[in-house]
């Protein structure tokens, strides 16, 4: 076959690998596998024939670049993990797709740019710079040599980031000579006044990847901390030399100076920053440029807040929209990007506003009105949240991940400093009182007091008195909702934003508001009355539900009373009707509030705990949502008299356990969480014993499941449950007689302990068997007697096989209570038995000191160290022969520190007393036994003190023995 029909051959390769129908598919990988394990030589040089041949459909030359992706980690070379082999592609070939790949990056087609740029960086991966050692020199070239297309020049920059974030190491870019080189090529394509504005974005991106080497820069290696010294200005100078020039032609309506505006200030805003020490010069006129920008930017961005956004013809705005989008890497839309663009503004805003500590009245009025042009809630959100309130409660509960240009205007007003915050409730209080009739200027008077609430949101200290009479204020705004002016169906969101800003307001002038805030709230829950039935104003309702989060930083639950309490239990049923996800959660985590109002209360009747469960089982996979659900059973279970425990028991257990009957399949979140809620009524009020009847079909459906149930997690989650019960009632567990096998419910218990010491269980379904055991041993010690040196030895062996952390912590606290309870008899079982052609105890012990590493829980490891002391004190000869791991200690840094080998060079550990009153039981233990020691030279410990311990160790130890 000539090369030509090797090509038409791959080309109909490549496009029946995107064929539609499934067998052609299937087909076409077996031979494309094939072909690569039988010649990948041929292989590869035709698929990057195919993709530079320009005349061929785009998909499939895109088809022909993704196949090069996948096959490069695969035949390359072994230096790659997924290396197949057996021989690597020759270094002809390699060396025709290096070329073929660096010709690709100046394709004009933005996708077939990117594809070539990923596998260019895959294969500098594990080439350069041995092998490649020409690339970043060619990659310069292509970028300041003035016969080089637009295209290529992007894409040679783009190559670069991708080079800078994922190989080149610190040497590299500082000793070796590549931040200077960079930085050469940056400047000399940024000042050249006939490159594109595309040009100058990929160059700033490039740029912008530079900046996390130099804010990780390791300052102890010789010549490093002048360097950045010396280059960062130099760089904040060229960047915004390069947005002056931008605002200084009409740039608003071109959609790639905003991209040009944005990658500016992501790095303006980085460097000021992370150095302001090295940039407070430029500090001044960074904000000049800024709000220059800002105020000719906010006239289009308002533009399109008060649109439709489905509607909105952006070629009517802006000049180059399908320059835009061809230019993308990966598509964006205009709307999103012009949002990111004015939130980095703000955000800089915010940084510089810092530095500078800017106060004055007049620059800050200026600011104000710049942040209230674009503070303006969107036509898109108007229209959403009224089709939907569940977004409402996304966006008011700070649980979306869109980016939003309030959310950074809310972080700003929220930090600025006390002066201004100040001075700035003052200009937007004068703002509101000039509104005149707010429901004549509803969606002015909304973003007004969305700004207040953000200032009132600033916890900074209250420099002076406020130029208004707060108690007025507050009167005021509740009498608008009390009456009714501007509770609208129509527009709910100024009486929204009003009840979301009053809490707010309450607890920044805490000291002479507090005490007005149960009569506020108690005020807001009685309109409740007049919102309607189930199907109104849900944004209004769920405002309410939100703002009581923020009363309990404040005013504890119990001060609004049983009425409020009703109240709000009404309105989360309501919304409950309605609610998705976030709002699920919002519910739940509100339910704990009102719980907390009078919990005794809501367990005369089953109302509230089938709310908790209805809301819970919603989303029965999420585990925030689960989590929540556990808080609110908890907290109404807490403390209740037990006739009001045993009718909720009465009520939810067989609820949950005619759905773990009835289940059908191997694993169900449904079920699982159906067991999680069992367990968790048990743990609350474990000193009340459950009725009879519900303990005994719980105890039947539980073991029933354990015994049939295949799944992992199933079963883990069913054991825990099981332990809860038998915990909460050992004496019905000991009456309990299966009515149709006549066995005891010892006998159950010991044949579930049976399939769960199996060899067949994974460590993942056997977390709990440690539990499970001492429970047996602890409960039923006379029952079990005749079968507990079976189980001992069946537990040891799966110890010594597992693999699983927690299974093994679990499975060690079984032979810690043996060992403080009966020590010389538990080292002489461990004796008594082999694992693998040696003693049980040598096979044990190793794990049990590296179990004492990781062990989580100061009850856990309090019996670890009680168990230790008990060996220590055998002198058993065994045990002295048996070698165990010694690692140093961890390093002990502050939170949110990261130690990088820098780092730990110059770190040492500290071993230092802690505060008195911390883990007293422990240290006293401790304390207590090496004064025996020291004292009775227990076990020769004179010796070990002498021959084994460090000077720090035995400084140390006198110090506690001394001072103690």
């Amino acid at each position: 076959m000539d090369s030509t029909e090797s090509l038409i051959g791959m080309r109909r390769l490549l496009e029946n690998l995107l064929s539609p129908d499934n067998s052609v598919r299937i087909q076409s990988e077996l031979e494309f596998k094939h072909f690569m394990e039988s010649d990948a030589n041929s292989l590869s040089y035709l698929l990057i024939q195919t993709a530079l041949d320009d005349s061929l459909a785009l998909a499939t030359r895109q088809s022909a670049l993704l196949q090069i992706k996948r096959i490069v980690p695969l035949v390359w070379s072994p230096a790659f993990d997924k290396f197949v082999g057996p021989t690597p592609i020759n270094q002809k070939i390699k060396g025709i797709l290096r070329n073929s790949l660096l010709k690709l990056v100046a394709d004009p087609d933005s996708k077939i740019r990117s594809s070539a740029s990923y596998a260019i960086v895959q294969i500098a991966a594990v080439d350069y710079p041995d092998e490649w050692p020409e690339l970043l020199g060619h990659l310069y070239d292509s970028t300041t040599n003035p016969d080089s297309s637009m295209f290529n020049i992007i894409g040679s920059l783009s190559v670069l980031q991708e080079i800078f974030d994922d190989i080149v190491t610190d040497q590299q870019f500082f000793e070796g000579g590549v931040a200077i080189q960079v930085l050469k090529t940056c400047e000399t394509l940024l000042q050249n006044k006939f490159n594109s504005a595309e040009v100058k974005v990929e160059t700033l991106r490039l740029l912008k990847s530079l900046c996390q080497s130099f804010d990780n820069a390791d300052f102890d290696i010789n010549g490093r901390e002048q360097f950045c010294n010396s280059v960062i200005p130099q760089i904040y100078q060229l960047v915004i030399s390069t947005s002056k020039n931008v605002s200084a032609e009409p740039f608003v309506n071109s959609l790639t100076a905003w991209e040009l505006k944005y990658e500016t200030y992501y790095i303006l805003d980085y460097f000021m920053n992370s150095f302001s020490n090295l940039l407070e010069s430029f500090a001044s006129a960074s904000f000049n440029l800024l709000l220059q920008d800002f105020s000719v930017q906010s006239e289009v961005y308002q533009q399109l807040l008060m649109s439709d956004i489905d509607t909105i013809e952006f070629d009517k705005i802006f000049t180059d929209v399908k320059q835009f989008y061809s230019s993308q890497r990966e598509r964006k839309e205009p709307y999103p990007f012009l949002t990111t663009s004015m939130s980095k503004e703000v955000e800089f805003m915010q940084t510089l506003i810092e530095i500078q500590n800017v106060d004055n009245p007049v620059h800050l009025s200026n600011i104000l009105d710049l942040l209230a042009h674009v503070s303006i809630l969107p036509s898109s959100k108007i229209e959403d949240y009224n089709s939907d309130f569940n977004q409402f409660v996304t966006d008011e509960s700070g649980l979306n991940v869109e980016i939003a240009i309030r959310d950074s205007i809310r972080e700003l007003l929220s930090d600025i400093n006390e002066n201004a915050n100040h001075i700035l409730i003052d200009l937007l209080m004068e703002k509101l009182n000039k509104l005149g009739d707010l429901k004549a200027n509803q969606l002015k008077a909304e973003t007004i007091v969305f700004l207040l609430s953000c200032c009132f949101e600033n916890d900074d200290t209250i420099v002076q008195a406020p130029s208004f009479d707060l108690e007025k204020f507050l009167n005021s705004s509740l009498n608008l909702l009390l009456s009714g002016y501007i509770v609208s169906e129509e527009f709910q969101f100024l009486a929204a934003r009003f009840i979301l800003m009053i809490p707010r307001f309450l607890f920044k002038f805490a000291n002479k508001c507090k005490q007005f805030g149960v009569s506020a709230f108690t005020k807001i829950c009685s309109v409740i009355s007049k919102l309607g039935g189930v199907d109104d104003f849900f944004i209004v309702k769920s405002s309410i539900l939100i703002s009581l989060q923020y009363y309990n930083y404040f005013i504890r639950a119990k001060e609004f009373g049983t009425l409020v309490q009703n109240e709000l239990l009404g309105l989360v049923t309501q919304v409950s009707t309605e609610a998705t996800e976030d709002t699920n959660m919002t519910l739940l985590d509100v339910m704990t509030i009102i719980i907390s109002i009078d919990n005794l209360e809501l367990t005369k009747n089953s109302h509230t705990i089938e709310l908790i469960l209805t809301i819970g089982f919603k989303n029965d996979s999420n585990f925030t949502m689960s989590s929540a659900m556990f808080e609110c059973i908890e907290d109404i279970l807490k403390d209740i008299p037990k006739p009001n425990y045993d009718d909720i028991v009465s009520f939810v257990f067989p609820f949950l356990l005619q759905k773990i009957v009835e289940v059908k399949e191997e694993y169900s979140s449904d079920i699982d969480l159906c067991l999680q809620v069992l367990g968790s009524f048990l743990k609350v009020n474990s000193s009340y014993q459950i009725p009879g009847e519900i303990f005994y079909n719980t105890f039947s459906v539980i073991n029933k499941f354990i015994l049939v149930c295949q799944d992992d997690e199933l079963i883990q989650s069913s054991t825990e449950a099981l332990i809860e019960l038998v915990r909460h009632s050992p004496e019905l567990c000991s009456k309990f007689i299966d009515p149709e096998t006549k066995e005891t419910g010892i006998q159950i218990l010991l044949r579930n302990t049976a399939k769960l010491l199996s060899p067949d269980m994974s460590d993942r379904a056997i977390v709990k068997l440690g539990d499970l055991v001492n429970l047996l041993i602890t409960n039923f010690n006379q029952s079990i007697g005749s079968y507990l040196d079976e189980i001992l030895r069946a537990l040891t062996v799966r110890l010594v096989h597992a693999t699983e952390v927690p299974t093994i912590e679990n499975m060690i606290l079984i032979f810690n209570a043996l060992t403080i309870s009966q020590p010389s008899s538990t080292i002489n079982f461990l004796k008594s038995f082999m694992i693998d052609g040696k003693p049980a105890l040598v096979k044990v012990l190793p794990l049990w000191f590296q179990a004492y590493e990781v062990m989580r829980g100061y009850d856990s490891i309090l019996s670890n160290v009680r168990a230790f002391i008990e060996i220590y004190k055998l002198n058993d000869r065994d045990i002295k022969g048996i070698m165990v791991d010694g690692d140093p200690l961890p390093q002990q840094v502050p939170d949110g520190i990261i130690v990088t080998r820098s780092i730990a060079k110059r770190m040492s550990i500290n071993l230092k007393r802690d505060r008195v009153g911390n883990n007293d039981d422990m240290k006293e233990l401790l304390i207590s036994f090496f004064k025996e020691c020291t004292v009775q030279n227990t076990s020769n410990f004179e010796d070990i003190y002498n021959q084994f311990m460090s000077d720090n160790q035995r400084k140390l130890l006198s110090e506690y023995l001394l001072f103690a």
